[in-house]
């Protein structure tokens, strides 16, 4: 079984995502259930009309005949919905909602049952449940298939004669690939979106962000470090401000899941002064001195990276005046450490 070549885990489902099995699933469940005992049940020893035991061991002769292609119809399916799980591992569910992955596996599951048809065609005395079984794992084998028939000695491999049979199933995947990722893209902005209206702060993206990567259970020591240097690369002061909220916001999504966002963003929000970050910037160019503002920013930024910036911005620089400066930094300051925060470091007093 190979997964869809090459394709990114993106994105989630819709604002509103399903819990629990919907209400056609649990009607098809119990129909199927009730044509079980249906089935199973005694008829003939219980006085009911005629035709009841009649239809009875008519469905139970269509059964016993289509079984084999309910069967290797199961396996195909089995074998789509790995492919989808594996290629879209942080977004399963919401990938294994969209049309594309239902049509994948629906292909699967239909390709089975007709090539079983035409082994019993051409091999019609070979035992039943080794052809079921032949079919439903040979056949998915099969169709992702390529063979060499001669290869280039000491060669790139470009120069070898082989028989691709899975090259149009392969075509067929990528599309279907394609397309789930695209289909996943709206879910996918939409909690970005949402995250970063919840939470406006880099501060505060970047917390939740990395308490995310910590508490995976599933994560190696070197993905969780690969995971903390993306952050800390986006974290970085001299990033644009705008990408790194989406990038930390992207982080969120990506190692917490749908689910995990969900419940960040049901959790009530914890009342706040209405201040605007403009109105704050302003306050801080009009209440400080370049050289204090510098002082009051290296006290509240405890990152080395976010100080050094702050000092670079202070120097002295052509075409720059210090009303620009003090702009530059104060807008800094606020995009990272919050309007709250920085207001409230105005209204506290001097430190002795």
């Amino acid at each position: 079984m190979a997964p869809l070549a090459g394709a990114e885990a993106t994105p989630p489902s819709t604002n509103e995502p399903r819990r629990g099995p919907g209400g056609w699933t649990v009607l098809i469940v119990l129909l199927l259930l009730a044509f079980a005992v249906f089935l199973a049940f005694p008829m003939e020893t219980v006085s009911l009309q005629p035709w009841v035991p009649a239809l009875q061991a008519q469905l139970r002769t269509v059964v016993g005949q289509g079984w084999p292609y309910v069967a290797v119809a199961l396996l195909g399916a089995i074998v789509g919905l790995a492919e989808i799980v594996s290629t879209f591992p942080n977004y399963p569910r919401e990938a294994l909602r969209t049309r594309w992955a239902q049509n994948l596996v629906l292909v699967n599951a239909v390709a089975a049952p007709l090539a079983l048809a035409v082994v019993q065609i051409y091999a019609p005395t070979t035992n039943l449940i080794l052809t079921v079984l032949g079919v439903g794992i040979g056949f998915q084998a099969i169709i992702r298939t390529r063979f060499t028939l001669a290869k280039q000695i000491g060669g790139s491999g470009e120069g070898d004669v082989s028989l691709n049979l899975g090259w149009l199933y392969e075509q067929f995947q990528n599309l279907c690939k394609t397309q789930i990722d695209l289909e996943l893209m709206n879910g996918r902005r939409t909690a970005v979106t949402r995250l970063i209206e919840r939470y406006p702060t880099l501060a505060e993206l970047h917390d939740i962000a990395e308490y995310t990567v910590i508490a995976r259970a599933t994560l190696t020591s070197d993905e969780e470090k690969a995971k903390q240097a993306e952050l800390d690369r986006l974290f970085d002061p001299k990033a644009p401000a705008n990408v790194a909220r989406t990038g930390l916001a992207l982080m969120i999504l990506e190692n917490g899941g749908q689910a995990y966002v969900d419940l960040l963003l049901s959790q009530p929000a914890v009342p706040v002064k209405s201040t605007s970050p403009e109105s704050v910037v302003k306050s801080l160019i009009d209440r400080y001195s370049l050289n204090d503002l510098v002082a009051l920013a290296l006290r509240l930024m405890t990152s080395q990276q976010e100080q050094n910036w702050v000092q670079q911005a202070a120097q002295p620089a052509p075409g720059m005046n210090e009303a620009s400066q003090k702009a530059f930094i104060a807008r800094f300051l606020v995009e990272r450490i919050g309007a709250e925060t920085a207001l409230k470091a105005m209204t506290e007093p001097p430190a002795e």
